[in-house]
Parts: C-alpha cells; structure tokens; sequence
C-alpha cells in the first residue's frame, strides 16, 4: 500500500482509541476483537497489545475470543507474534506476574 502495512504499534494505538472512545460496551468488544483477530492473523501479536485487551474487554469475553483463535491465555501460538521483536514478545498469562503485569 502507498503507506506501507500497518505494525504492532499502529494496532496498539487503534485499540486505545477504541477502548477510550467507545462509549459502548458492546461496540467496544466488537471493535477490540477485530482489531486483536488481525493483529493475531498478521503475527503482530505484543505484550502491549495483549495487554490492552485483557484490560478493555471482560475476561469471559477475552477468553472467548482467544480460545476462538487456537490458543489460550497461558499458551499463545507463536504464529500471532511472529513479526514482533523478542523484546515485545507476550509472555502468556499466569506466567510471571499474571494479569496484573499487563
């Protein structure tokens, strides 16, 4: 594309403007799912990035939606984060210090 393809820093900022901007629940956990279903799809999966979306969405509904991909939040497929830097790895959750890392 004329701009070049979007990065994991490109879908962290759309998913904060989502989540702050969403006035919605139910918007809101639509347009965070889209948005954590491409970064997953394009490998592009961060740290950040899964951590704004445990935050923003209730934790029945995040784990619909990653059970939904394949995975589970103490195993997230290497393939959802295979374009992003060792140093913005997600590390899965119940590892390290759990949810309250993110």
């Amino acid at each position: 594309s004329l701009h070049g393809e979007p990065n994991q820093f490109i879908f962290g900022t759309m998913m904060k403007a989502c989540n702050n901007l969403s006035a919605d629940a139910a918007e809101k956990n639509r347009l965070m799912e889209s948005l954590f279903l491409q970064t997953c799809k394009r490998g592009l999966l961060s740290r950040s990035i899964l951590g704004q979306f445990l935050r923003a969405t209730p934790d029945e509904f995040s784990t619909k939606v990653i059970l939904g991909l394949g995975g589970s939040k103490r195993d997230l497929p290497s393939d959802w984060h295979r374009n992003v830097e060792r140093k913005y790895k997600p590390t899965p959750v119940g590892r390290d210090h759990d949810r309250d890392r993110y």
